[in-house]
């Protein structure tokens, strides 16, 4: 089985398909790394790109350590440094999926050498430390109480279409305790996503449902990077725009490289 060790000893999951460039794939919270291939992402993308399919700690088949310590965005980072000079890769490029936003923009700011192109699919909200702080102790109890229904019905509510069932069997099958150490940790940051965006140079795709950016958020997190563009898909929410698939392909094929196929 395919195993990289962090430096804090946890060991990541992942798997290789395709050959060409390398492209890491990166979910954020709930789910494991068959859902990129159960959204339609791997198929296409493998013809062109060694796809780099990756368990982050707390989710599939990686280990799932506990604690606010073994769940912050600098171990997402460590993470990723250690798997890449595992498979001796100098540099990738990222593509990340809702959370995964953090650690993709993190190794842009900090280690640019290491990523040639981001694509960030979901919103990047502004949310400050200070509202973190003081929602952190709020949302960890709703969460232990309602697992995944709090998340999950919120999804629902922000979508027009349907979130469908596989999807939310997904979610469900993820274990809590890591997004809920993640949680804790994230008010604690030294390093944040909104200050360091004017200094990533890093060429960058944001693709963002319509329904999850009414405030242009994301759209002005674009317009602060120095070489970023951002694709809003219309009628769409979190979840929703990510899987479809079918809409988000073209663009980040086109900002890829990869010249269409008849």
């Amino acid at each position: 089985m395919p195993y990289v060790t962090a430096p804090d000893g946890v060991h990541l999951y992942y798997e290789l398909e395709g050959e060409g460039e390398p492209l890491l794939l990166h979910l954020g919270a709930g789910c494991d790394l068959e859902l990129w291939r159960a959204a339609g992402y791997v198929e296409t993308l493998a013809r062109d790109h060694q796809c780099i399919l990756f368990d982050h700690r707390g989710h599939g088949r990686s280990d799932h350590p506990m604690g606010s310590e073994a769940n912050t965005n600098d171990r997402y980072v460590d993470d990723i440094l250690a798997l890449l000079d595992h498979l001796g890769l100098a540099s990738t490029a990222f593509w990340g999926y809702s959370n995964a936003s953090f650690p993709g923009l993190a190794i842009a700011d900090k280690h640019p050498e290491r990523v040639s192109k981001l694509v960030l699919s979901g919103g990047l909200g502004k949310i400050t430390r200070a509202r973190l702080a003081a929602t952190t102790e709020t949302w960890i109890k709703q969460l232990r109480e309602s697992r995944w229904e709090l998340m999950i019905a919120g999804f629902e509510h922000e979508e027009v279409r349907a979130v469908p069932d596989w999807m939310k069997e997904r979610i469900r099958a993820t274990a809590i305790e890591p997004l809920i150490a993640w949680r804790q940790a994230r008010p604690h940051w030294t390093w944040d996503a909104w200050e360091a965006l004017p200094r990533i140079k890093t060429p960058t795709l944001f693709l963002v449902g319509e329904l999850e950016d009414v405030d242009g958020e994301t759209r002005e997190a674009a317009a602060l990077m120095p070489d970023a563009s951002c694709v809003v898909l219309p009628g769409l929410g979190h979840i929703n725009a990510f899987l479809a698939s079918d809409l988000a392909l073209p663009h980040a094929l086109r900002f890829l490289g990869v010249a269409a196929r008849s």
